[in-house]
């Protein structure tokens, strides 16, 4: 089974409403395709940025094939990826896309994440130094 963990930044601010087609759209095709995952958003008020950190798992084929669509989708930008690899075992095989709306506070014992938006991270993203990425993501799981 493959994986990937990747950040990238919002066109535009996604609003709720947003959000939740995006959400629909993804569990649906995602279940479809036998991947599992979590998505998460946070807007940084500071720098008026709306950012992702998504972490996908599944069959290989399946995984290249949404991440083709990822990198080609219109509505976000700066996609980097900052973990890819194999398991043997799905660290999110309960959900087809979980997803958390996050704020500052909820990213606070994650230092490579707590400023995620800002300039700063963007420069860390860029040069791979974001090596808690798939700590944070489990921390939502638990």
């Amino acid at each position: 089974m493959k994986f990937i963990a990747y950040v990238s930044q919002a066109i535009a601010p996604f609003d709720a409403e947003e959000l939740q087609h995006l959400l629909e759209r993804s569990r649906a095709r995602n279940t479809a395709d036998g991947i599992t995952g979590l998505l998460i958003y946070r807007y940084n008020d500071e720098y008026g940025r709306g950012n992702f950190l998504q972490f996908l798992e599944g069959p290989e084929t399946r995984i290249e094939e949404v991440w083709e669509r990822i990198a080609n989708d219109d509505r976000h930008h700066s996609v980097i990826v900052v973990e890819e690899g194999r398991s043997e075992k799905r660290m999110f095989s309960d959900w087809s896309m979980g997803f958390r709306n996050v704020e500052e506070f909820d990213l606070r014992d994650f230092p490579g994440f707590a400023d995620m938006g800002s300039d700063a991270f963007w420069r860390r993203a860029e040069n791979n130094a974001l090596p808690e990425a798939l700590d944070l993501l489990r921390s939502f799981c638990d």
